[in-house]
C-alpha cells in the first residue's frame, strides 16, 4: 500500500515544459535576434548559468553572462509567480492521495522559493510536506535529492513512490529503491526506455489517477 509519494514539479505536476523550451527563444526574440532551431535541446543539457554563458558567446549579445543570467532569472520567476499551471489532473491525483493519508514532498531540479510561490498560488502548497531542491543536493543523477524529499515526510525509499517525467531521474531513483511511477511529458524523447525503466508507466496523471484508484480499491 503506498504510504509515501515524492513529485517532481516541471513537466510531472506542473505544466512548465513549454516555458523552459521557449526560454531562450524568448529572450532572444526581445533583443531583436533569431534562435537557431535546436536552440531549446541546447539549453535544456545546462544550468540557467551555463546557458547564459552559451547565449552570450553564441549570439555576440552585449550583456555580461551575468546581466544575462539575471535577465533569464526574471523571466522564470515572473512565470512561476503569475502563469504556470498545474497540469490536467494534477489537483485531482493530490486530493486522491490526501485523502488516502499518503504523505507528499517535492524534489524539483529548480528552486525553491519558486516551487512554493506556484505551488501556493495554485493552491496546492498544502499538500506537501516540504520541497527538496537540486539547488542544495545537486542534479538528479545523484540519488540525495530524492533522499532529502524523503526526510522531510519521514519516509524510507522502499515504502515510497518517486512520481517523475525524466528518463534519468527515474532511472536514479529506481536505483535508490523508491518505486517509480513514470508520467509522460514532451520533455522527455525517450518514452520506450522511460516505460521500461519505471516500476508504473502513465499516458498522463489522468491515468495515474486510474491506476490508483483500481489499487485503492482492493
Amino acid at each position: 500500500m503506498l504510504k509515501f509519494a515524492i513529485f517532481d514539479l516541471d513537466g510531472t505536476l506542473l505544466n512548465s515544459t513549454p516555458m523552459w523550451e521557449q526560454l531562450g527563444a524568448r529572450y532572444l526574440s526581445n533583443l531583436g535576434k533569431t534562435a537557431e532551431p535546436d536552440l531549446a535541446q541546447k539549453l535544456n543539457a545546462l544550468s540557467l548559468e551555463e546557458g547564459a554563458r552559451y547565449l552570450r558567446s553564441r549570439y555576440e549579445l552585449s550583456f555580461s553572462a551575468e546581466e544575462i543570467h539575471r535577465h533569464l532569472t526574471r523571466m522564470t520567476e515572473d512565470y512561476y509567480t503569475n502563469e504556470v499551471r498545474l497540469k490536467d489532473d494534477a489537483a485531482k491525483l493530490l486530493a486522491l492521495l490526501r485523502a488516502r493519508c499518503v504523505h507528499m514532498s517535492i524534489a524539483t531540479a529548480g528552486s525553491e522559493r519558486l516551487a512554493w510561490a506556484a505551488l501556493s498560488r495554485l493552491g496546492a502548497a498544502d499538500f506537501f510536506g516540504g520541497i527538496a531542491s537540486c539547488e542544495n543536493y545537486g542534479s538528479k543523477r545523484s540519488p540525495d535529492v530524492y533522499l532529502a524529499a524523503a526526510d522531510l515526510i519521514y519516509a524510507l525509499p522502499e515504502e515510497t513512490a518517486v512520481f517523475e517525467d525524466s528518463l534519468f531521474a527515474v532511472q536514479t531513483a529506481h536505483r535508490a529503491g523508491f518505486t517509480t511511477v513514470a508520467v509522460k511529458d514532451v520533455s522527455e524523447s525517450n518514452q520506450t526506455a522511460l516505460k521500461t525503466t519505471a516500476d508504473f508507466y502513465a499516458e498522463s496523471l489522468g491515468e495515474v489517477v486510474e491506476m490508483l484508484g483500481e489499487i485503492f480499491k482492493k
